[in-house]
């Protein structure tokens, strides 16, 4: 039940079944207690091969392909197709406000291509590059943006809405778990971008 993983949940269900099989045929010799271990046997093979071929028919575009590879390593294809499928990709014009200071994001953002500033209380304190999210930090924490971000050069942006991340968060704990590691490897290499570009201004 604390399992996360339906792959290996299944083939864990599947060892089990045919234990029962071999422990009903040939200790107990019981033909009914076989035939409804094979039958759940026989429904989690079929839900395994539905699950490898959901997997092997998942495509992405260039710019999913790296997106995958960059942030959503953990995940197997039709989870990620599954992911991806709930935002949308767009070209958003120089200005555009992503997120705004102590407000809750509509949006969580993934910068593909371009550059946006980050302020706080006005103040631009850093520039951010693209294969980064934008809005992340209110998944993990108090719901609010700690900054507002602006882009800074026309862009290429995937976005999702919020209220679509919160159902995903119930509905696919899997999926969610990939996601919030994800969420804190970014934050830590903006951490360390942040760190490095304010010891070069600090450099005399």
């Amino acid at each position: 039940m604390m399992m996360r993983d339906i792959s290996v949940l299944r083939l864990l269900v599947i060892a089990s079944a045919l234990t029962g099989i071999a422990y009903d045929l040939f200790w107990l010799r019981n033909p009914v207690g076989v035939f409804w271990e094979g039958l759940l046997l026989l429904v989690n093979a079929v839900q395994l091969y539905l699950l490898w071929r959901r997997d092997r028919n998942a495509r992405f575009s260039t710019e999913e392909d790296a997106f995958v590879s960059e942030h959503l390593k953990g995940l197997s294809p039709s989870r990620c197709r599954r992911f991806l499928d709930l935002g949308r990709w767009e070209n958003l014009s120089e200005g555009t406000v992503l997120i705004v200071q102590d407000q809750p994001p509509d949006f969580l953002s993934y910068l593909a291509k371009g550059y946006a500033s980050v302020a706080v209380d006005d103040r631009i304190i850093a520039d951010l590059k693209p294969k980064h999210y934008v809005g992340e930090m209110s998944f993990l924490g108090n719901n609010t943006a700690s900054a507002t971000v602006t882009l800074s050069a026309p862009s290429r942006v995937w976005r999702v809405e919020t209220a679509k991340l919160e159902r995903l968060r119930d509905d696919h704990p899997t999926i969610w778990s990939a996601l919030e590691a994800s969420f804190a490897h970014d934050m830590r290499r903006k951490i360390v971008i942040g760190n490095a570009a304010a010891s070069t201004r600090n450099t005399p």
